[in-house]
């Protein structure tokens, strides 16, 4: 059987996280343009993407990262899934002026949580896009929540969940800094870590626009999850899908355990 590939398309790397719905169209391109090439050598694919400036305005908005749920959180329920639809259909258009199958599969429609984890997700309509070779696109999402009302399920977790289940043999976590550094990029001393453990000391600031999905702190919890597992697992920029999918030297980091 072809090897799959899970990609999560981290929202830092395809929007502007500062400011509210803009997509960063040059790194989309380029990130497309990869993913196309590995789907023309017969690799299996799975693109789960972030919401970036999207769905995290919308969910901080209305509160949908915390319990209690009433009317107001409803309509932010709605307006963050419109937002995430919006944004999920302007990439499956960029894969398709590329000839990739992109097929939509929404999140909430397949999965919910309970208390902010979660607890379902079916993964049996994606495993028939991919015996078709179609390239299911996912999305961290706000799902239905059977204690809390609502709440956010992050393209982190469910990139994981994913390579876990469907035993991948590549999970890729691409990030608009282009890995993981031991401190935040720009700072006096900040450098790219080409391996990342349990046991690596990592400072960890503050995030450039809104997230509300605990950041890196979760990105390397669901990470590790994956690599213990045995599935290679890396972090990196648009430019280096392909050179991390395939092993070749780069600019990237490497999660192990």
């Amino acid at each position: 059987m072809r090897k799959l590939l899970v990609i999560k398309l981290g929202g830092s790397a395809i929007t502007d996280k500062s400011r509210p719905f803009k997509i960063r169209y040059t790194n989309l391109v380029k990130a497309v343009s990869e993913i196309s090439k590995l789907y023309n050598k017969s690799w299996r694919i799975v693109v789960i993407h972030g919401g970036g400036s999207f769905g995290h305005p919308i969910a901080a908005k209305y509160n949908l990262g915390r319990g209690g749920f009433n009317g107001y959180k409803l309509r932010g329920f709605a307006w963050t899934r419109y937002w995430m639809s919006y944004l999920n259909l302007k990439i499956i258009n960029m894969f398709l002026k590329n000839n990739v199958p992109a097929v939509s599969l929404q999140t909430s429609a397949i999965a919910y949580n309970s208390d902010g984890k979660m607890k379902s997700l079916s993964l049996s309509i994606l495993e028939k896009i991919l015996e078709i070779n179609g390239v299911p696109i996912l999305y961290g999402d706000v799902v239905v929540d059977e204690k809390l009302g609502v709440s956010i399920l992050s393209g982190d977790d469910l990139a994981a969940e994913i390579a876990l289940r469907e035993r991948a043999d590549t999970l890729i976590y691409v990030m608009g800094s282009g890995g993981i550094y031991n401190a935040p990029p720009g700072k006096v001393g900040s450098k790219l870590l080409s391996v990342v453990t349990p046991h690596t000391v990592i400072y960890i600031g503050s995030s450039r626009g809104f997230d509300v999905t605990e950041g890196i702190r979760r990105k390397l919890r669901a990470a590790f999850r994956a690599a213990k597992a045995g599935i290679r697992v890396f972090a990196g920029s648009v430019e280096n899908i392909s050179i991390m999918a395939e092993g070749f030297p780069g600019r990237y980091t490497q999660i192990r355990v």
